[in-house]
């Protein structure tokens, strides 16, 4: 546990370093007990529309130091239709 609280407030940066955002909290998986996710609460506009949230699937991270590196993530992220 001490290790997944060192995640939180860490900056997230795409695989061409740009900054996604910080990390707010970590989604768990229950089942397999092991990290699903993690999610970015205030997010860089220029990558996800109007800064809106985003949920970050845990297999797309490459590498935790001081920071989080994806290895991979969408150039432009667009908010969903309003149905």
């Amino acid at each position: 546990m001490e290790t997944m609280k060192n995640i939180i407030d860490l900056p997230v940066y795409t695989e061409k370093g740009i900054l996604v955002g910080n990390v707010y909290d970590i989604i768990l998986d229950s089942d397999s007990k092991s990290i699903s996710g993690i999610l970015i609460k205030e997010t860089n506009s220029v990558l996800v529309e109007d800064g809106l949230p985003v949920s970050i699937p845990y297999r797309w991270v490459r590498a935790i130091g001081d920071a989080v590196l994806l290895h991979i993530f969408p150039e432009h992220v667009k908010k969903p239709p309003v149905r």
